[in-house]
């Protein structure tokens, strides 16, 4: 493969996930802390004054997908930042890091990857991407010994409305799933590394 210019990538670089500027990057971060605080709360209202106090301004868009996240975050008893997992292949370590870990009352643990971008009609090649970063990220948190299903969260336009669509993921099971993964991660690799 030769020798590779970087000896770590993350996991969202590997894929080549659409790089957000720096507006949309504030957006994300002030969702996902306004998320972990509907959950933490169970209140809409706490959530939408954690996104305006790390976003800087209301913003009408997140407070709607807050809103429409409300019955689903309130099935959540814990939550907990996922932790960061890491991979070593070829001499490379890939690193990739889910935005929550969560406890049903059923008991039952889940990992959460949430989108705040809104899925426009004509996107399928950013939902693929995100889809096979999500397989991937399962892959790397089952091999770290966190063998629960990760659930992508996202959203898209139908018609005048967004609208929530999540996936759980419980593939790749073992590890004969995971060659197909660690093929795809080694192409990605040579990309990446022959520029």
């Amino acid at each position: 493969m030769g020798i590779a210019k970087r000896l770590k990538y993350r996991l969202s670089d590997l894929i080549r996930l659409e790089k957000p500027d720096a507006l949309s990057s504030r957006y994300g971060k002030a969702f996902e802390k306004a998320v972990l605080a509907l959950i933490k709360a169970r209140d809409a209202v706490v959530a939408l004054r954690t996104f305006i106090e790390h976003y800087g301004e209301p913003h009408t868009g997140a407070f709607s997908k807050l809103i429409k996240l409300t019955p689903w975050a309130k099935k959540i008893v814990e939550i907990t930042p996922a932790p960061p997992v890491t991979l070593q292949i070829e001499g490379v370590t890939i690193t990739a890091q889910a935005d929550f870990l969560v406890k049903y009352a059923d008991e039952k643990k889940e990992l959460v990857e949430l989108k705040s971008h809104i899925l426009k009609k004509g996107e399928w090649k950013t939902k693929a991407e995100w889809s096979l970063a999500t397989k991937i990220m399962r892959m790397l948190y089952r091999k770290a010994g966190y063998d629960y299903p990760l659930r992508l969260i996202y959203f898209v336009e139908n018609g005048e409305n967004v609208v929530p669509e999540e996936e759980v993921f419980i593939y790749p099971k073992d590890d004969k799933d995971d060659e197909v993964l660690i093929n795809v991660i080694r192409e990605r690799l040579k990309k990446v590394t022959n520029k």
